[in-house]
């Protein structure tokens, strides 16, 4: 009987101390469902941030804006233009200005001021092709009879050209091309003979941009 009471005595004692177990706090014993089970995983919340105002984009040297060039090479026979130019986008140009021609040819020489018209169509970066028309007035001498002889006339010149940077507001641009003349009034005697129409232009304009 003492070896019974012993076990018996033992069993009792191990059905206390999981009784107790199973009721301990937290952290002494077995945890709580509530512990036991992995928090819901909350996702994190960004906050949204409110978007600066988008600008436009600047233009690039070659975009807009208004720009002012002379010709290094027509004062060589005497020609004195001036390009007053207005980029309106990437692609398109116009531009006017007035000119003075006072070049000698045979027995002919001229005192003509003009008006100068003409566009400018960009094709890639500095490439463009360009049409320029020089309505004017003015006198045209002869030494056939010693006379002035006034006058209209109309010249044009289409041309292709490159524009290049010299630095942000300077650039040179090349631009040969071909000059005829499509009227003229009250002409002087050999004025066919005296004059070359058409003739090779070789433009070079030195200009600034604002």
């Amino acid at each position: 009987m003492g070896a019974f009471a012993l076990v018996r005595q033992t069993a009792f004692f191990v059905f206390l101390l999981g009784l107790l177990g199973g009721s301990a706090a937290p952290g002494l014993g077995a945890q709580p469902l509530e512990a036991q089970t992995p928090a819901a995983q909350t996702p994190a919340v960004q906050p949204v941030l409110a978007q600066p105002p988008q600008t436009p984009r600047p233009a690039e040297s070659d975009e807009a804006g208004w720009s002012v060039g002379t010709s290094l090479t027509y004062p060589v026979v005497r020609i004195f233009p001036v390009h007053i130019n207005r980029r309106l986008d990437a692609r398109r140009e116009i531009f006017f200005g007035p000119a003075y021609q006072g070049w000698t040819s045979g027995t002919i020489t001229s005192d003509v001021y003009n008006i100068l018209l003409g566009y400018r169509h960009y094709l890639w970066r500095g490439l463009h092709v360009e049409l320029e028309l020089w309505p004017g007035w003015g006198h045209w001498y002869s030494t056939v009879t010693d006379r002035r002889y006034a006058g209209w006339e109309l010249w044009a010149e289409p041309k292709i050209g490159y524009r290049f940077h010299l630095t942000p507001r300077f650039y040179l641009q090349p631009a040969p091309g071909v000059g005829f003349g499509i009227f003229r009034t009250n002409r002087p005697p050999r004025f066919d003979e005296d004059i070359d129409s058409p003739i090779f232009v070789p433009q070079l304009i030195l200009g600034v941009k604002f």
